[in-house]
């Protein structure tokens, strides 16, 4: 973050503005860098990556009406860029498949109070956490968007860049899929 603000030294309110346009929305490209990445590394480079790409187009950023949306769709861009990049690389990298980070998992299982409710809650998010790594990775994509982080269908088509409808066939496929998986077990 500190390269970034080096950017605009110099430039006056710059700097302001685009703090006030990014701070609110760090957060939420970090959590989805990451649920794509499933690395903590990756997905702090691919969110200082966007960052260090936009800090010149402060400007743009003001003429957009809703800037989240906008936002995660040059995140999910540059990921698959990445992605694509290191797909046909021959090198061999360590997180081709996306799986549940078992370290954090296990970890908030340690942290939860003696609660029974909390254990409960803990073990269904795991559970879950591993029926998504059962899902296809489009179908996954549509999932972490609209049910975990709210976007619309719409939004996640423009983000995608994909049609609505083929949007809302993804939905009902992963959701069936989490649900069969959840009542019946592995797929």
């Amino acid at each position: 973050m500190a390269t970034i603000i080096n950017l605009f030294r110099g430039r006056g309110s710059g700097k302001d503005l685009f703090h006030a346009l990014l701070r609110p929305h760090i957060e939420v490209m970090y959590r989805m860098a990451y649920r794509w990445t499933q690395s903590q590394a990756d997905a702090e480079d691919l969110v200082q990556d966007i960052l260090v790409r936009l800090a010149l187009r402060v400007d743009e950023m003001q003429q957009v009406d809703i800037l989240r949306p906008w936002l995660i769709k040059i995140l999910y861009r540059r990921y698959v860029d990445l992605y694509r990049r290191q797909k046909n690389s021959p090198v061999e990298f360590e997180h081709d498949d996306w799986q549940p980070d078992e370290a954090e998992v296990g970890s908030r299982i340690e942290r939860a109070a003696d609660s029974r409710d909390d254990i409960r809650q803990l073990d269904m998010q795991r559970t879950l956490l591993v029926a998504m790594g059962e899902l296809e990775q489009n179908q996954r994509d549509v999932i972490l968007l609209h049910d975990m982080e709210g976007y619309t269908a719409l939004e996640v088509a423009d983000i995608l860049d994909i049609n609505v409808g083929t949007v809302k066939s993804r939905l009902h496929r992963a959701r069936q899929k989490l649900k069969n998986f959840l009542t019946d077990g592995p797929f």
